[in-house]
């Protein structure tokens, strides 16, 4: 019964898993190519792939002060970093929207079975101490 338990669970556990990467693999080709995107409007040619000490080299040359990256920084980033934001909280928004489904539909149902469960068993073991002890004083008579 507990195996057959545990089975299910982890069963349910990679089918969560699977819907999970399924979703997130399309966002992170998004958030890949906004970062090609930003590394673009700083300056640094990432039209085809090729190592990152060239590609920090493009960046130095076209900022050649922390003023000018900062700044060129802050511009490349600021839809990005708008977006990331919105997507985080979203994600929050339905993952807490899952957990408290999951907690309504299938937690909180086992948790009361197994509360009446153990309430039931103490109330009979209650009975049934109840019941010895006025068998031992009928007998002390």
């Amino acid at each position: 019964m507990i195996q057959d338990t545990l089975k299910q669970s982890m069963k349910k556990t990679r089918e969560t898993r699977a819907r999970f990467e399924q979703q997130l693999r399309p966002r992170v080709s998004e958030w890949s190519q906004a970062v090609r995107k930003m590394v673009s409007e700083l300056g640094a040619d990432v039209s085809e792939p090729r190592p990152l000490a060239d590609i920090i080299a493009d960046l130095r040359r076209s900022n050649p002060s922390l003023r000018d990256f900062n700044r060129r920084l802050d511009l490349a980033t600021y839809d990005l970093r708008k977006k990331l934001w919105w997507d985080a909280n979203m994600m929050t928004a339905y993952v807490t929207d899952r957990a408290e489904r999951a907690y309504r539909v299938e937690i909180k149902p086992r948790l009361e079975q197994a509360r009446s469960h153990a309430d039931a068993s103490a109330r009979r073991a209650l009975t049934f101490i109840r019941e010895l002890t006025e068998r031992r004083d009928d007998m002390a008579k």
